[in-house]
């Protein structure tokens, strides 16, 4: 029942492995591709010495929990599906991709999700196993983070502002401006022809397609059509003009920062040491949202780790803490009392009596037909890979 955290790679870091292994005791974790592929690109952090590089992510790796870890799809699979019209949640729930139907032998439905190809490589990278497709990845998001040119927006803004004018003041002033802008005063088929153009550029066929299902809705708002969409549409307008006119950075990995921003939707809390979103998230987020520093998200953990190195370590770790420690100054307790106002209520109620054998037998005979149904549904290894993605990323490994 905890809150959804997202963390971006400078919050890695800064855990140890006995503090990471924590956060799953507290909060759900969604794992952004973004994430994934800045670590997937410390392959080739250091050239001279592959090997280091490896150990690195290994370490990385080895700090990511199986259990209430989740792979967020892309933020590009998102906004292209929320265009055409899709229904996208922004209520902090994991936009998990390859759901599969499945219905028991007794008409129940349900929805399986196997391991995904990100979930599969990461268990790998734990028992340092790569491969060339990995450090191909690795090469091609270092190369392409060489690429981005932030000072052309400046130099273009300069040559064409008028002396002496400035636009805003803050950032502050920014994001109100670009969130009247996202209200349509220019009109509504104008703002979407401009949010298709900005986040699927030069692709006429698709463009003509989410026009074609706009008006067949009925032209209602965008805020209402496509709100994921606007909203990153909302995201890349702010940081334009925001690098443009000198309030943010021109630093190039701000580009490879800003994606974390478009996942905020997914999530309650966003933890973070650095200072660009420490600037920039904040500003995006709802008010049952949290941005936290990564210095004291981490002090809760090390806490906790302490803690649990000082018992007799007479119960499993699942019941060591289940809800944030109160009175204690963590962190958690003020994030979890914004974003789960009623957790109280339930930490508060006594433990329940563990089921005897004969009630376990009952339950399971009860969930046997969903059981058979998800095992008859899943994929097997002679199954072959999920798809193109997953065939690639785990192709055959090389140990290191």
């Amino acid at each position: 029942m905890g809150p959804t955290l997202i963390f971006d790679k400078s919050a890695i870091h800064s855990f140890s492995e006995r503090e990471a292994h924590w956060l799953t005791n507290l909060y759900n974790i969604n794992r952004t591709p973004t994430l994934f592929m800045e670590i997937v690109a410390d392959l080739k952090k250091i050239p001279s010495d592959l090997q280091l590089s490896s150990e690195q992510v290994q370490r990385l790796a080895r700090k990511f929990s199986p259990l209430s870890t989740y792979q967020n799809i892309h933020h590009a699979e998102i906004w292209r599906h929320n265009l055409l019209g899709e229904y996208v949640p922004m209520d902090g729930r994991v936009m998990l991709g390859g759901g599969k139907l499945i219905t028991s032998a007794e008409g129940k439905r349900g929805l399986l999700f196997e391991e995904s190809p990100e979930d599969k490589a990461i268990r790998r990278w734990q028992m340092g196993s790569f491969n060339d497709f990995e450090e191909g990845l690795a090469e091609m998001w270092r190369a392409a983070i060489k690429e981005i040119d932030l000072t052309k927006p400046v130099q273009a803004y300069n040559k064409f502002k008028p002396k002496g004018q400035k636009l805003f003041d803050s950032l502050d002033q920014l994001i109100v401006a670009v969130n009247r802008m996202c209200d349509g005063e220019s009109g509504q088929y104008n703002l979407l022809k401009n949010v298709v153009e900005n986040l699927v550029p030069n692709d006429a066929t698709f463009s003509q397609a989410v026009v074609s299902r706009w008006k067949i809705r009925g032209r209602p708002p965008l805020r209402k059509y496509a709100p994921y969409a606007l909203y990153c549409y909302a995201v890349n307008t702010f940081f334009a003009v925001g690098v443009a006119t000198n309030m943010l950075s021109t630093r190039a990995t701000n580009a490879i920062d800003l994606q974390y921003v478009y996942y905020l939707p997914f999530c309650h809390v966003f933890t973070s040491g650095d200072k660009f979103h420490r600037q920039v998230a904040p500003l995006f987020m709802q008010p049952n949202q949290v941005f936290v520093e990564a210095t004291a998200l981490r002090a809760d953990l090390k806490m906790i780790a302490d803690r649990w190195d000082q018992t007799k370590k007479d119960s499993g770790t699942a019941f060591f803490i289940k809800y944030p420690w109160r009175g204690e100054g963590m962190v958690s307790e003020k994030i979890w009392d914004k974003c789960v106002p009623n957790w109280r209520e339930y930490a508060d109620k006594p433990e329940a009596e563990p089921l005897s054998p004969e009630q376990n037998a009952k339950l399971m005979e009860e969930m046997r037909p969903m059981i058979d149904a998800s095992q008859k549904a899943s994929r097997r290894p002679e199954d072959g890979p999920i798809n193109k993605w997953d065939e690639l990323l785990n192709s055959q490994s090389k140990r290191r």
